[in-house]
This record gives C-alpha cells, structure tokens and sequence, in this order.
C-alpha cells in the first residue's frame, strides 16, 4: 500500500498543476508550508475568474480520500465549468483507485466532525490499531499493548475501534490484565499505569477505574439535566458538575502521558475520598413515591460528594428535595410556531448526520424540540455511527410521531409484516 507521504505529494502535484491558490493544513485547520505535514488542501475553485467557492481535500488515515465542497459547486456552474469540474474530480477519483484509496465526495458543512475525528486521533485515541479480523491491538509504552477483542467479524469498511466486545492489557512478558469496561481511555489509562509497575487492581488502579465510572455516569447526568430550567441553587449544583465533568476527563488524559501520570499518581491520596452514602439515602428516601430520571440517581453520591467539597458543607435536604423533584426525564421544547415547524421540515428533507457523540444533530435540533427520549435514540444512532442520518432511523422519526410532529410519508416507520 503507498505511503500518506506519496499520496500527499501526488495530491499537491495535481492541485499545484492547476494553478489553484492552494493552503496547506494540517489536522487542527493549521496553515504548514511542508507537503509532508498536511492531511488537508484548502483552495477556491476558479475558473476564468469565476469563484465558486472553497474546496478541501482530505487524506485521512482510514485509507481515503474525501472531497468536500458546497451546494454553489456543480449546481450553479455553467456547462463549460461543470465539464471541467467532472473531469477534476474524476482525475482525483482514479488518482484515488491507483492508490487503493476510498473516494468519497461530501458537503462543506460536515467537513469540521471529520477535522473532530482528526484531533481525537491526534490525541492518541484512535492510532496504530493492528491485527486480525477478530483481535486488535494497540501498542502502548514500554511494550505494553492493548487487546482488543470484537464481538463480529470485521470487514474492510470496520474501524479497529469499534464493535469492542473486551479489552485486555498486555504487559511485554505476556501477562495480561481485562479492563473492566469497553472504555478505551479506560484502558489507555490502565496501560499507563501498568507500563510504570501498577496493576488495575491496586489502589491508584482502582482510582483510575473510579475516573472512568465518574465520567460516564456525569456525562448521563448532563444529558438528563441539559436544557431545562431550575432554580439558582439547583443551577448551581449542575454548573459545579460540568466543571468537574471537565476536570475529570482532562484528569484522564494526563494520565495516558508519562509525565501527568506522575503527577496525578502523587497527588493521589485514597484517604481524601469519602462516602456519602447514608446522606444519598436519606435524601432518595424523600422521594420514594416519585419519578426520578436514573441517570439522576446515580450521580447523586458525586453531587453529594462536591457539594462537600466544594460548598464546603451539608446544604438543606430540603434544597436537594425541590432540585431533584425539578429534573425528571420529559419533554421541554416542541416546535409550536408556524416557522419552527417548517424549519423542521425542511430539515427532515434532508439528511442529518447524528456526528460524533450526537452533537451534530442535537445541537441543530435543539432549539425546536427538547426530548430526552428522542436524544437518547439519536445518541444510540452516534454509537453505531456518527455519520449516519438520523431521519433513516426507525425509533427517531416514530419518537417524533408520538410527538405529534408530521413526518414525511416516505420516512414514517413501516408496521411490521404479519406472518403469513
């Protein structure tokens, strides 16, 4: 297979033959003046002072080459132009098929989740994945590697990633340790700590793992509490949340570097965390007859513990009784003028990708309808693929009829087949 260093240079070569203003980029948008060191190519398509507006060339790890340009391109050209616009995407499709590269074509607004993707592999999430169709790896420091094991069979098309069934740190002698979660930070986290003498089941092990429960279980917390309105003190409780949300997960990648390692592990001291566990029960024992959202319920021994912390001692249970009374799971926005409804629809006539972790669709959706069922779903569609569009997802559009919103007749759910 050529290398990315042979196919940038046939990149730039060609674009460089056509006399485009071309900036090169590398993955964080960046202007570089080495080849080498670029993954994009921004110019403006110009024909004969005719600018048609801009057009990014992206060589991305996964072995692909993907054009993105905007709707202005090919639709508003005229037929010399569009001629010659074919016969360039055509020399870069078999410039592509030479290389054994996918060619995709996209539009210019989804070009920033692939730049997103692009920071994570960055950031050493996603790099230098080998292996078979059933077992993957990922080499970590001083000969330590992950294992990751799939739960199917993949296919050229699979990212080494996903569809994670366990994962397994591997020390040089061959021991290995199961991480306990699909999480792969998790398991970047434990290599780390492996790879300088720990084990996952020692006390700074142990911490990690609590790390990672942390994140998740705020990060549903978030969710559920996103977009709806409390009073100042609960407001309060979910900003302290948010911050320590983030300073958990900037925890979790200092920990995957040598030297954040370090520091995280001496600061360490296991006798600093507390339970709060009578105080979390006194306070569900309030609400026994009453509908709280899980993922509410589970955060509340973190709430407890930062409040602890942070507002330096026990507030009134009755605080926490009108904030948790206030955020149960429901719907607070529903596209009820004229205008939302048809800027709905004109978004359901095209597609949607979910991107990654959702926030491509939910943040276009949010200002017209706010529904934490229908957000779980469109979450559940990320997971399995952020490109996917949203609209072609049977549970999304039949979320949206029980919402009582119309939905175009060639994407409402189809009722089963009865058995003959």
């Amino acid at each position: 297979m050529p290398t990315v260093n042979n196919i940038n240079n046939q990149v730039h070569d060609t674009l460089v033959s056509r006399d485009f203003d071309l900036k090169l980029l590398d993955k964080t948008g960046k202007e570089v003046l080495d080849p080498q060191d670029a993954v994009m190519y921004s110019f403006d398509l110009t024909f004969d002072d005719r600018n048609y507006g801009t057009v990014v060339i992206v060589v991305t790890q996964d072995n692909e080459l993907e054009i993105y340009f905007g709707d202005n391109i090919g639709t508003s050209m005229d037929e010399a132009d569009r001629d010659r616009w074919y016969e360039f995407l055509q020399e870069l499709r078999m410039m592509a098929k030479r290389n054994r590269m996918r060619f995709n074509v996209q539009n210019l607004n989804r070009l920033k989740y692939t730049m997103q993707g692009m920071a994570a592999m960055k950031e050493g999430l996603f790099e230098s994945y080998y292996g078979t169709r059933k077992v993957s790896y990922s080499d970590q420091p001083k000969r330590v590697k992950l294992v990751i094991k799939h739960d199917k069979t993949l296919d050229e098309q699979d990212k080494r990633y996903r569809h994670i069934e366990s994962i397994f740190v591997e020390t040089a002698d061959g021991e290995r340790f199961k991480v306990p979660s699909r999480n792969l930070t998790h398991g970047k986290m434990l290599a780390r700590h492996v790879a300088e003498g720990g084990t996952p089941y020692d006390p700074f092990g142990q911490h990690i793992t609590d790390v990672v429960k942390e994140i998740a279980t705020l990060g549903r917390f978030l969710q559920a509490t996103r977009g709806k309105q409390y009073d100042e003190s609960a407001m309060d409780l979910v900003d302290k949340a948010h911050h320590h949300y983030n300073d958990l997960k900037r925890k979790a990648k200092r920990v995957m570097s040598r030297r954040g390692y370090f520091v995280e592990r001496d600061q360490f001291d296991p006798a600093s965390i507390q339970a709060h566990e009578s105080t979390v029960e006194e306070i569900k024992n309030l609400f026994v007859e009453r509908r709280i959202d899980d993922r509410i319920t589970e955060a509340l021994p973190m709430i407890r513990r930062l409040m602890d912390q942070q507002l330096g001692g026990m507030k009134e249970v009755a605080e926490f009784e009108d904030w948790t009374n206030q955020v149960v799971e429901g719907t607070w926005n529903l596209p009820d003028t004229p205008e939302a409804e048809r800027k709905l629809q004109d978004m359901m006539s095209s597609e949607l990708p979910a991107g990654a972790d959702a926030t491509n669709a939910i943040e276009q959706l949010y200002d017209l309808i706010g529904d934490d069922e229908l957000f779980d779903r469109i979450h559940a569609v990320a997971d399995q693929d952020p490109n996917a569009n949203i609209w072609a997802d049977a549970k999304v559009m039949q979320r949206l009829q029980q919402l009582g919103i119309e939905v175009p007749a060639a994407q409402q759910p189809q009722p089963p087949v009865p058995a003959q």
